[in-house]
């Protein structure tokens, strides 16, 4: 596909905005998700609208479909060859449709998955440094969102060392990316950091 950049991120925006864990928790259970455990409409939240057994499945299915989210804009949507920087705006845009999804009131998700889909298509490498962050830091801790922090950090880490000489020249807006994105997602957990802090206190 090769779309013009013009088109390609408003279609971007429409499609990471599709809430996907919602309408199918609606589809399968008949519950609104954002009613749910903390109402939040990702994979984690989704997987226990379910009984034990299906909540992998799950989890599983919801974290995919959201990360296609930011994998097919990032890859599809420009020609072959397009600027480095274009197609680091269409997985930013695909990754803002799902946190300020439009059909949620500008509400949404967190990001994690649609994020992991972005960073697949521009750098895998990346990527791949940062799920192994994730599951380090969530076999160690047991809580998703300091995983999924880890996995913020370790993709800005990633795109970085992978190419230090390039990280700041001609990678910059991969670089850029991958910084931003890390304070992002510190920024949509900042109510579970809140209510870790909290518990640690008490």
């Amino acid at each position: 596909m090769a779309l013009p950049l013009g088109v390609a991120l408003p279609l971007a925006f429409l499609l990471g905005s599709i809430p996907f864990g919602l309408l199918l928790v609606r589809i399968l259970t008949g519950q609104d998700l954002r009613k749910v455990g903390s109402g939040n409409i990702g994979a984690t939240n989704a997987s226990r609208a379910f009984g034990e057994k299906a909540r992998l499945p799950v989890f599983v299915l919801i974290y995919l479909l959201d990360a296609s989210k930011g994998l097919v804009p990032t890859l599809f949507f420009l020609a072959p060859g397009s600027p480095l920087g274009a197609r680091v705006l269409v997985g930013l845009v695909a990754i803002l449709g799902h946190c300020f999804s439009p059909f949620l009131g500008f509400k949404g998700g967190k990001g994690v998955a649609t994020t992991s889909g972005v960073l697949l298509a521009l750098d895998w490498p990346a990527f791949l440094v940062g799920i192994l962050a994730f599951f380090v830091v969530f076999g160690i801790t047991r809580v998703v969102a300091l995983g999924s922090l880890a996995l913020g950090l370790g993709l800005a880490l990633g795109i970085i060392f992978e190419d230090p000489t390039r990280a700041f020249g001609e990678r910059l807006p991969l670089t850029s990316l991958g910084l931003f994105l890390a304070l992002f997602l510190f920024w949509t957990h900042r109510s579970n950091l809140r209510k870790l802090l909290a518990a640690r206190r008490a």
